[in-house]
């Protein structure tokens, strides 16, 4: 039963996102976070932690908006791994990512999910914002595949991120400020919400089930890919297997699907033929400094691993996790407006949150919209949100030096 309604809160959520009116205005605006996880891998033990993450914020009008790309180490102390799965996670990694357990990156996992959540939110955050109430993230996408269970994967990598960075982490915390979100889904509803924009009052369907959804994603299109932005991907000639690349593959086949129907022309470097070797990324800059291991360079791709049984193209596995009470509502997604050049631009001031709509970008003359029901939704969150007192931070600040409360950042380990 739990299980159902997540899946329900989950396609709720999009349906409501989607139905916003009028959808000429809204469709091309609103914009969606994605996210492509290669994980180590120990399919025996159930054992997934991410060792590449990109995000990528996009929408139909402009394309790829930003990028988030992070490699990260791999430390078996602080991820609570299985005692050896060395080799199996090396066997994965050699037959997909070639990010294996030698390598040598960033293992300060409580620094990548703070740069995470800051990505999402678009903006600095601190310890802080782990044990804020009215802490209200849009979800991120990612593709489900006929071959994994791309869902569940990235969920429970990101859970077991979140694990080794936070003291005292339970799952309905973790699922109370990261929810992931299917992209097959979402692209079904989005080709068909653009077609109908095209053809007012048809029954027709663009898009009639989500396996061609799930078909279409899967593709490659790896010509759409100038530059990768990824060295280490790169110095392996390895580009179809960065997380980047999958990013930026299914905005160029969201895009191509869609903006037909809504007027939008492709641009390049946008929408296809991303070059991504401009990314800021501290990692990258000091990369040569690194030195790449000789098993991911010189492991044959030609050996094979134990796939996991093939999942039908219709089954989606809901997150884990307790299911909050209300459905909850997009609230961050929703794009600003103005319903009149006098008018000032209305915003989530409740939530204190930047709007992902980017202000600048609304047209002054943009259409009235249908009024649809924002309620607030007490259920979401960590708790119910309660008003906001003027010394709420300091109070914050106290109580995060007894080990006993909140859920400040987990100390290392090994000390």
């Amino acid at each position: 039963m739990r299980v159902n309604h997540k899946t329900n809160a989950m396609y709720s959520y999009i349906d409501v996102l989607l139905s916003m009116q009028p959808a000429s205005y809204y469709l091309p605006k609103q914009k969606f976070i994605l996210i492509h996880i290669n994980p180590y891998t120990c399919e025996k033990e159930g054992f997934y932690f991410p060792a590449e993450i990109s995000m990528a914020e996009f929408s139909l009008e402009k394309g790829l908006i930003r990028m988030f790309h992070q490699l990260v180490g791999f430390d078996q102390v602080k991820t609570n791994a299985p005692r050896a799965p060395t080799a199996d996670i090396n066997n994965h990694a050699a037959n997909n990512h070639k990010i294996n357990v030698f390598s040598m990156f960033p293992n300060n996992y409580s620094e990548i999910l703070l740069k995470m959540i800051g990505f999402i939110m678009n903006k600095e955050v601190d310890v802080s914002v782990l044990n804020d109430l009215a802490l209200d993230m849009p979800p991120v996408y990612t593709a489900h595949t006929p071959i994994e269970n791309e869902l569940m994967i990235t969920s429970s990598s990101l859970f077991k991120l979140f694990e080794s960075a936070v003291r005292d982490a339970e799952r309905t915390d973790f699922n109370n400020i990261i929810r992931v979100y299917h992209l097959d889904k979402l692209f079904m509803e989005l080709k068909n919400a653009c077609y109908k924009v095209k053809h007012p009052g048809t029954d027709d369907l663009a898009l009639p089930s989500v396996a061609m959804a799930t078909d279409s994603l899967s593709k490659d299109v790896l010509s759409t890919i100038k530059t990768i932005g990824c060295h280490f991907h790169e110095k392996l000639e390895h580009i179809h297997g960065c997380s980047n690349y999958f990013v930026c593959k299914w905005i160029n086949i969201l895009s191509a699907h869609c903006c037909r129907f809504i007027d939008i022309e492709l641009v390049s470097g946008c929408h296809y033929d991303f070059d991504l070797s401009k990314t800021e990324s501290p990692l990258e800059e000091c990369f040569d400094k690194i030195n790449i291991s000789k098993f991911a360079a010189n492991y044959s791709d030609d050996r094979e691993i134990n796939k996991p049984n093939t999942l039908a193209a219709n089954s989606f596995p809901a997150l884990e996790g307790k299911l909050a009470t209300v459905i909850q509502k997009p609230i961050w997604n929703k794009p600003e407006y103005k319903a009149n050049t006098n008018s000032k631009t209305i915003t989530n001031k409740e939530h204190n949150f930047p709007p992902l709509g980017d202000s600048k970008s609304i047209q002054i003359n943009a259409p009235v919209p249908v009024i649809n029901s924002w309620c607030k939704n007490a259920g979401r969150g960590k708790g119910i949100i309660s008003q906001v007192q003027s010394n709420n931070q300091n109070q914050l600040n106290a109580n995060s030096k007894q080990t006993s409360k909140g859920r400040g950042l987990s100390t290392d380990r090994n000390k």
